[in-house]
């Protein structure tokens, strides 16, 4: 099983670079505007994709603690292909409508099924101190990827939008292929269990543990509000910078993201979980609001620089709910936390389109930021009278 779980962690790397080659998604928002006319109707995909994977988070999570990890990544990297195709046709509202459903379940395959199959990788090498070092470095593989097609996807709305997607579906074709080469880890069989208690344990697990609660409530907020702005920043760098440069900046976000995952470990390592998630945050929050309220054709560079942030604060979150997680219900606690987390971006994805139609898209970005203020004092809880900060 040692070769096993060292095939694992290679195969990791090479999926989540195809899986997260996306040249769509900086001008995803502006491609659905072209098919829906609307940035509300835009948005409202986005909160289909979330909303449909809230609904599925339990129920495949479930089946990836119940039937097996490679089989969900199997699953999950067909839906997103089919997300993809459904996208690229684009022939109506209803095609985005379907492929927003397919991708929603995608992600619920996904989600806490990827953390869970690298923490129990590195469980069963008894390595587990290092999942915060190989998190970031597999992270970072995403968010290079994610930087690479963003530049291509700008250069290549030269040609069309709808080209940009069809291009989308290619490496989503080899990240299918590539998830065929993961391995499942021996684990402690489920099956003896009742599907109501695995979730009855889960749940309590949530709730009781005031370290993985707290955590948790920052996971879902920062999900749900920050990747609705996150994807709706398009439309606000639309108005300061020419559409072509847009991948470029979505691009150099991505590099810097790449940068904080690959160094999260060691500055988890030299300054502590506190300083990371709570000062990072809190100065991140502030430099973000001074580009809002003084936007000038550097204020989309400027915020692309501190996504370094980004990096640092989720492999630290994730790192904290893994080891807070029970080994026998690790995917549907996570897939929990997620589900809640959906449930929030499907609300606040349509509010920042309706807020932007009546208002503006600076508007719009300011109420996405304000969820930071509660974040701070959930983390500022946290490490109250905590001994591991």
């Amino acid at each position: 099983m040692y070769f096993s779980s060292i095939k694992n962690i290679k195969v990791f790397f090479v999926f989540n670079f195809f899986a997260c080659f996306r040249p769509h998604w900086p001008i995803a928002v502006i491609y659905y505007q072209s098919i829906t006319d609307s940035y509300a109707s835009a948005m409202m995909v986005f909160s289909i994709i979330f909303l449909s994977q809230a609904v599925l988070e339990v129920p495949t999570g479930l089946a990836s603690d119940l039937l097996g990890r490679r089989k969900t990544m199997i699953i999950g990297s067909l839906f997103s292909l089919i997300a993809l195709v459904l996208y690229a046709a684009g022939l109506n509202i209803w095609f985005l409508f379907v492929g927003a459903i397919c991708e929603g379940l995608g992600r619920s395959l996904f989600s806490g099924t990827d953390k869970a199959l690298l923490y129990e990788t590195l469980q069963e090498q008894k390595q587990t101190k290092r999942f915060e070092t190989l998190f970031g470095k597999v992270s970072s593989v995403e968010q290079i990827s994610l930087g690479v097609s963003a530049v291509a996807g700008g250069l290549l709305a030269f040609i069309s939008l709808q080209f940009v997607m069809w291009v989308a579906v290619i490496p989503a074709v080899l990240s299918f292929i590539c998830a065929f080469y993961f391995v499942d880890i021996n684990r402690k069989s489920q099956h003896h269990q009742s599907v109501y208690k695995v979730l009855n344990n889960a749940f309590n697990g949530l709730v009781v543990n005031r370290r993985l609660r707290l955590v948790s409530m920052a996971e879902v907020l920062d999900f749900g509000f920050g990747e609705a702005t996150f994807y709706f920043q398009a439309v606000f760098f639309n108005l300061l910078i020419p559409q072509w440069l847009i991948g470029i900046v979505r691009g150099l976000n991505h590099l810097c993201g790449a940068i904080g995952f690959w160094t999260a470990g060691r500055m988890i390592q030299h300054f502590g979980y506190k300083t990371l998630l709570l000062g990072g945050r809190t100065i991140a929050s502030l430099i973000s609001l001074i580009m809002l309220l003084i936007p000038t054709a550097l204020s989309p560079f400027v915020m692309a620089a501190i996504n370094i942030e980004y990096g640092h604060s989720s492999t630290a979150k994730s790192g904290l709910m893994q080891r807070e997680f029970s080994d026998q219900q690790r995917a549907t606690m996570g897939s929990m936390v997620s589900l809640t987390g959906s449930l929030f971006f499907s609300v606040i994805s349509v509010l920042l389109g309706y807020i932007a139609d009546i208002a503006t898209p600076v508007h719009a970005m300011i109420f996405g930021l304000s969820s930071n203020i509660i974040v701070i004092w959930i983390y500022s809880k946290l490490f109250t009278n905590s001994s591991k900060a």
